[in-house]
């Protein structure tokens, strides 16, 4: 019993810093959204594949021209695949990116009748297609409340003691009972802002980060 009451603590604790940290880092990132640029869930699950290992900036000058050009998820099956590895050429990765592509919108045209899923289970079947990836689709593009583990998510979750996994789905399961479920996806683009501007990977600004008396993160730069 002890050991239970223990634990509840500090659950209890921890979601009392997660809305702590989600209150100032609004105060700081009031811009924060997802950066990849979208109108429909087609759109962000391309972009999304697109985007693994690659700049936001350039996923977004890609899809300009790529989004006119294939509209419906059957545009992308039907294409020829040197046609659509040529359209995102300057992508790393780009012929396999070009292949997920084509495979996966082949199977929402075959499976769910050319619409993108907006269920975990179905989004995950797909190929080439994460829990990472199906949860910021069901949180931006579908308004669900769900947690995408990106790098800086994974990141500022260790450095904030909220998670001791390495693992981006473990991690999913270890934010999911702390993160109060209205404030899930919000919470997440707030962590990559922060990450990107405050909270870098190699040399975290620690002496300018708003959370840092409730960051545990033991090597806290000084200044």
């Amino acid at each position: 019993m002890a050991a239970a009451n223990k634990t509840k603590s500090k659950v209890t604790r921890s979601i009392t810093n997660i809305s702590k940290i989600i209150d100032r880092l609004e105060k700081v990132h009031p811009d924060a959204k997802l950066d990849l640029d979208f109108t429909n869930p087609l759109e962000l699950l391309i972009a999304l594949i697109l985007a693994a290992q690659a700049r936001d900036d350039l996923v977004n000058q890609v899809t300009v021209e790529l989004f006119k050009k294939y509209r419906t998820a059957e545009d992308y099956a039907r294409a020829p695949l040197p046609a659509l590895q040529e359209q995102i050429r300057k992508i790393n990765f780009y012929r396999n990116k070009a292949k997920s592509i084509h495979n996966c919108c082949s199977e929402i045209v075959a499976r769910f009748s050319g619409k993108v899923a907006d269920n975990l289970d179905d989004l995950v079947s797909l190929p080439g297609v994460g829990r990472k990836t199906a949860n910021i689709v069901l949180g931006n593009a579908f308004g669900k409340q769900a947690i995408g583990v990106d790098t800086h998510v994974m990141r500022l979750a260790q450095r904030l003691g909220l998670t001791k996994n390495t693992n981006p789905d473990k991690i999913e399961f270890d934010l999911i009972p702390l993160v109060p479920e209205g404030r899930r996806v919000r919470f997440c683009h707030l962590l990559q802002y922060h990450g990107r501007r405050v909270c870098l990977a190699k040399k975290p600004r620690c002496p300018q980060c708003v959370i840092r008396a409730i960051c545990s993160y033991p090597e806290k730069t000084k200044g």
